[in-house]
């Protein structure tokens, strides 16, 4: 009883803070799409079969590509749901631009970074998929933004490469890169904007500005807002955004800034974060305070708590923004796992529209314009 009391005063601090606004908007922010993760059931079980632990990671065992039938099975619930607008449930897209190029990163012997642009990789991997990711965004289902270029420190991951680290090859060879290393948590990899050694400027400036390219070049636009890989992002590189058009910054209540590794640990200042626009900066910081990930945590009561902190959020005139990551809608190597979580996302929506007649669904770009048009 005490932890629930305390659970739900922690969601009425966090909701406390920030700006106000007068709707009741839902947004969903989805993060992952565009990028690698594992590539088939025959690479997972490869790995496995090594005694690499993918079988104890969720994104191991369900993130992927999303197919054709991931896509039109997530728009077909979407569409169902409309409201006071008459306007459907939308899911932002945070896509990551680039995948790295396996074959030229070995050809190199591990000493180079080479990023294929995501289209060109799904268009090989998933035939169909970019013309429904076009047909979505017509139908006001998706709104794609910037997840970075690529989903992976580049310098960490060269250097266990190129020193032989055992998981990493093994990872390697079957075009997977997202795995635990035998020494340290899954994000040694993953936080593509982390820092290694020192300050680490010249390449995450490169990949900034390269994948702000590919986005435009493909969308035809520049987002604007984004999402660093592992909640993890210099100040610098959050002012570069800004500068380049980018200026809301999705994200937890708290980022995380990196400070290098010291005495063999990797260290973070800690940035608390207040949902609405700075007047002064023009930056926007929009907070996720509502979380859905059932593929991390199949048993949690998912919805309840959805609905709860969206009653808390909604209570002080403050916009829901849903954290649910691209894994949950994949079923390309677990059918169920799709299948399951659309029919949890169905219900969610539902009680939703039930209990809130009157919300409106945007996606993190329309929010982030009309917390600047409010102020």
């Amino acid at each position: 009883m005490f932890d629930q009391m305390k659970k739900k005063l922690s969601y009425h601090v966090q909701s406390a803070i920030g700006q106000t606004v007068k709707k009741k908007i839902v947004v969903f922010e989805s993060d992952d799409w565009g990028g690698i993760r594992m590539p088939s059931l025959q690479a997972f079980n490869h790995l496995a079969g090594k005694g690499i632990p993918v079988d104890k990671d969720c994104f191991s065992k369900f993130d992927s590509l999303a197919s054709a039938d991931d896509v039109s099975a997530l728009f077909e619930v979407l569409s169902r749901h409309r409201d006071v607008n008459g306007n459907p449930a939308i899911f932002t897209f945070n896509v990551t631009t680039g995948n790295p190029d396996f074959e030229k990163i070995r050809k190199n012997r591990f000493t180079e970074f080479f990023t294929e642009p995501f289209f060109g990789t799904l268009e090989r991997s998933r035939p169909g998929v970019l013309k429904l990711w076009k047909t979505g965004m017509q139908e006001k289902l998706m709104f794609p933004q910037y997840h970075g270029r690529e989903h992976v420190q580049q310098q960490r991951w060269l250097r266990s490469l190129r020193e032989g680290e055992r998981f990493a090859l093994e990872a390697f060879e079957q075009g997977v890169f997202g795995i635990a290393p035998a020494f340290d948590k899954a994000e040694y990899y993953m936080a593509a904007y982390d820092y290694t050694e020192d300050v680490e400027d010249a390449y995450q400036r490169e990949s900034i500005a390269a994948g702000l390219r590919i986005f435009q070049d493909f969308f035809g636009f520049t987002p604007r807002s984004f999402i660093p890989p592992c909640y993890i992002a210099s100040d610098w590189l959050i002012s570069l955004l800004n500068i380049r058009g980018v200026s809301a910054l999705q994200g937890k209540i708290i980022r995380l800034e990196p400070k290098g590794i010291v005495k063999g640990r990797r260290t973070y200042k800690r940035h608390y974060r207040c949902s609405g626009a700075d007047p002064q900066t023009g930056r926007v910081n929009l907070v996720r305070n509502c979380f859905f990930e059932p593929s991390s945590r199949p048993a949690y009561h998912w919805i309840s708590d959805c609905l709860q902190r969206m009653e808390i959020a909604f209570a002080w005139n403050k916009p829901v923004i849903i954290d649910t990551h691209r894994l949950n809608y994949i079923g390309y190597l677990v059918e169920s796992n799709r299948t399951e979580n659309l029919r949890l996302l169905n219900t969610l929506l539902t009680e939703m529209r039930k209990k809130w007649k009157d919300i409106e669904f945007m996606h993190s770009q329309q929010l982030a314009d009309y917390y600047k048009e409010v102020l």
